[in-house]
């Protein structure tokens, strides 16, 4: 075999053994580092068994989504795993009925029973509301997700949730739309800073609005976090290098992706029972200067020293 090269017929031996080795992936964008964090790590969790990733974007573009999963299923792909805002129930019943194992991604999918992987958004949003009240915020503006989203109605609740238990009333007006991408976040920080009694401290539903609204801040001559504090969501590498470091809400994206390869290697072997099953990890706040400032790391590995001295 090493004298003549040879190497196997992949195809053929998928034939044989109805099984290609492979699991496809759709998500709406590699622009997003969240996502090609995502993608990255399913990758990773793939090959660590055995498995390789055809990887999909869909653009956010319904279309390209069912051509993608069209085009994944006609490659025999062992199984795939989703993200996705637009597919729906009615486009994934078919897949399952063919056989072919599907987990979804960072968010659940209604009204159909299937394998989900996904942080506790409500726990995200309630421990970033509550770092930002202990830190003595009382006015706290929200830049939210798409409207219609499970994942940011949770996050939503969480907030409420935080200012209820502190005492603080819900005031609509500290809740402005976003879309995920940065200006949007620039928008929204702006126009929560025009309002009569602005906040003093700003949630933003991901990393990248968190970034925009540091940015719009600056612009507008707040001190980051004397005049306002900011916390991002989902802790991306990016947000330990914004000016200044970036508070955010990490959700476990490596731990994630190999609950959802395991997911589907179950459903693979077929050794799990028919319903659906939903993996629900917990969010990590990670605190850095856009809420506390520098002087408080600082103080705390100054005390972790001294403690560690003793």
């Amino acid at each position: 075999m090493k004298e003549l090269s040879y190497r196997p017929d992949a195809v053929a031996r998928s034939l044989r053994c109805r099984e290609t080795r492979t699991i496809g992936m759709f998500v709406p964008s590699l622009e997003i580092p969240f996502y090609a964090w995502i993608a990255g790590s399913i990758e990773s969790a793939a090959h660590a068994a055995g498995y390789n990733v055809i990887l999909c974007t869909s653009g956010w573009s319904l279309q390209r989504e069912l051509s993608a999963i069209d085009d994944l299923l006609a490659r025999r792909v062992d199984g795939m795993v989703c993200i996705s805002l637009e597919v729906r129930a009615e486009h994934i019943r078919p897949v399952l009925k063919r056989g072919t194992p599907v987990v979804w991604f960072e968010r659940t999918m209604p009204r159909i029973d299937l394998d989900a992987v996904f942080v506790d958004n409500a726990k995200g949003g309630y421990d970033a509301t509550r770092h930002l009240i202990e830190l003595g915020h009382r006015r706290v503006g929200c830049i939210t997700g798409l409207a219609n989203s499970q994942l940011s109605d949770d996050r939503v609740a969480g907030y409420r949730a935080a200012l209820a238990d502190a005492g603080i009333g819900f005031d609509p007006r500290l809740l402005q739309r976003g879309d995920y991408m940065p200006p949007s976040g620039w928008r929204g920080a702006e126009a929560l800073l025009a309002q009569p009694d602005p906040p003093t401290a700003i949630f933003a539903f991901n990393d990248l609005m968190a970034m925009g609204a540091l940015q719009a801040l600056s612009r507008l001559g707040r001190r980051i976090p004397d005049d306002v504090a900011v916390i991002g969501f989902d802790g991306v590498a990016l947000a330990e290098f914004t000016c200044p470091p970036l508070s955010t809400i990490e959700q476990p994206i490596p731990a994630m992706a190999t609950s959802a390869i395991q997911l589907l290697l179950d459903r693979i072997d077929g050794a799990v029972p028919p319903h659906g099953r939903n993996v629900v990890v917990e969010p990590r706040l990670i605190e850095r200067a856009s809420t506390v400032g520098y002087e408080v790391p600082k103080r705390r590995q100054d005390l972790a020293g001294a403690r560690n001295a003793v």
